[in-house]
């Protein structure tokens, strides 16, 4: 799973990493070092009419167009499981068509060892670039008010062999030279599921959040 991701890069950060020309001066967006569910968030879409990529925010937590009003919000739609994601009916029309770029630069994850104080890893990229975990994203207008929310998900996969002996899952996080197919909203007969996988392990690291590396595990490539 992933519950928690830090955002430091700032608006222009963001925007220069991933190519965003769209709403920029529209956002605004302090660095948050704690990001958590049902906030708001940067998320990055394609502008349908533009074709330009557009930085907008988003409440972590999806929520589908069919919610009525009168329930509460979905509370564990914040990450969603590649493993059938085409066809699951949560997941199904956002997969076709509405996915966006989660921009983020570290993510958090416990070690669940015991019942409590567990170990806190923050992973990041060993070259200390931000990155984007692949997300899909949804608008649900309120019938009572006439506003629209727009809500998002970041998407699960299998553990990469630094993430293993942390946590069985691990968000799916995308190469940038995969960004323009991962957004693209045309319906294929060829839909980006390959790209939904472990990213590579040599190229992220983990540490302990008091900054003390991590013994626990076996650098990639160094058996």
């Amino acid at each position: 799973m992933c519950g928690r991701y830090k955002r430091k890069s700032d608006k222009q950060a963001i925007a220069t990493a991933f190519h965003v020309n769209g709403h920029l001066d529209s956002v605004i967006l302090p660095p948050d070092d704690d990001v958590r569910p049902t906030t708001m968030q940067p998320i990055i879409r394609l502008n349908r009419d533009t074709g330009e990529r557009d930085l907008v925010m988003a409440r972590w937590g999806f929520i589908p167009s069919w919610h009525k009003p009168d329930e509460k919000f979905p509370p564990t739609t914040f990450n969603a499981r590649a493993e059938g994601i085409e066809k699951a009916g949560m997941w199904r029309r956002a997969f076709a068509s509405h996915r966006c770029l989660v921009p983020a630069d570290s993510f958090y994850e416990w070690h669940k060892i015991r019942k409590k104080d567990n170990p806190k890893f923050e992973i990041a990229m060993k070259d200390d670039h931000p990155f984007a975990f692949a997300g899909l994203w949804g608008a649900w207008k309120n019938p009572d008010t006439g506003e629209w929310l727009q809500s998002y998900t970041i998407i699960t996969t299998d553990p990469n062999e630094l993430m293993e002996a942390i946590h069985t899952r691990m968000p799916v996080i995308l190469h940038p030279n995969d960004y323009t197919r991962w957004l693209s909203r045309e319906e294929t007969e060829r839909p980006p599921i390959d790209l939904l996988r472990p990213f590579e392990a040599e190229a992220m690291t983990a540490q302990l959040t008091d900054n003390t590396q991590v013994e626990m595990f076996v650098e990639p490539n160094s058996k």
